[in-house]
């Protein structure tokens, strides 16, 4: 099984300033870390490679410094790591995002693409579905359980919904999106990162 997530580097939400006066926020000089929902989708690959031996590849859009996520992607155990950058995608929208990325993943062979719920800066939910519609694939959003059957190649999500959940069972390719509880967060120790941000990306 080939798997993809797509993560995000974003401002520690808890660091950022607002510019009142220009009504922007100040974005420069704060700490930056992996969006919490990837972190979540990824645990879950990490958890299918251990389980059924599936290779691992994250994928970023960003400036150079997204390698930092990167890095500590590539420690907690995924295989390869893709930065997508140009000065030209700076401040693109949902959809130039999804676009980038949907062709960064067009016809690689994966099984399985997750992405977080939302980012934790811009909340807006799209990324993932947009991927997935750009692709052709179906897509599952919001999941807090995400079993494979290796026996049919089918995955059987549960999905949070507003009145409670649901149950899906979907062939794969299909691309899911990650909400709390789907796994738990891998923060490994800083040296294994610095290691790891040695690895070709």
């Amino acid at each position: 099984m080939k798997i993809a997530v797509c993560i995000k580097q974003v401002p520690i939400v808890s660091k950022i300033e607002f510019d009142y006066r220009n009504k922007i926020i100040i974005r420069q000089g704060v700490p930056m870390e992996m969006n919490v929902f990837d972190l979540i989708a990824l645990g879950r690959a990490v958890e299918l490679k251990e389980e059924f031996g599936a290779q691992v590849t994250v994928v970023t859009m960003g400036p150079p410094q997204a390698k930092d996520a990167l890095a500590h992607a590539l420690a907690v155990g995924a295989d390869h790591a893709v930065l997508v950058t140009d000065r030209l995608m700076a401040g693109s929208d949902t959809l130039a995002t999804a676009r980038t990325l949907s062709l960064a993943l067009k016809d690689k062979g994966y099984d399985l693409i997750l992405c977080g719920r939302n980012s934790t800066d811009a909340e807006t939910g799209q990324v993932g579905p947009e991927v997935a519609e750009l692709l052709g694939i179906p897509h599952i959003s919001r999941a807090r359980k995400l079993d494979y059957l290796s026996d049919t190649n089918d995955i059987v999500v549960e999905r949070v919904t507003d009145d409670g959940y649901e149950i899906i069972e979907c062939s794969l390719p299909v691309l899911v999106t990650a909400a709390e509880g789907l796994s738990e967060e891998r923060w490994p120790r800083k040296q294994v990162i610095a290691e790891a941000s040695e690895r070709p990306m």
